[in-house]
């Protein structure tokens, strides 16, 4: 009964061709290492610090991947160090969960981090 079914089609209007390239890549032969490129990339973009990053540190370490890769570990400190760069009164409720908040307070100290939010 799903549209997909009798359309011999599958739409993605939300992805554009850069990410469903790495979607088929990691698809066909099971490697992540451009996908992690781009997540590195993305992170790194201006408006994706502003717009995403209390968000993304909130998601990842709901999903608790065991054990953390370096990989993991060095897209956190990145989002670790971007949302630190962010005046935490002008977060929204909600955007960071007390996980995330726990988290990016726990390395900043360890760190010795400066914070945007004196």
């Amino acid at each position: 009964g799903l549209k997909k079914t009798y359309e011999n089609q599958i739409s993605f209007p939300q992805i554009n061709s850069a990410g469903m390239e790495i979607i088929l890549e990691y698809i066909y032969t099971g490697s992540l290492s451009d996908l992690q490129d781009f997540i590195m990339k993305t992170i790194k973009s201006t408006n994706f610090v502003k717009d995403y990053s209390p968000e993304l540190l909130s998601k990842v370490l709901e999903i608790k991947i065991m054990p953390l890769t370096e990989n993991i570990i060095s897209i956190l400190n990145l989002l670790v160090e971007t949302v630190a760069n962010i005046q935490l009164n002008s977060i929204e409720f909600g955007r960071l969960s007390i996980t995330g908040l726990k988290y990016l307070l726990s390395i900043a100290y360890e760190n010795e981090t400066r914070f945007a939010t004196q």
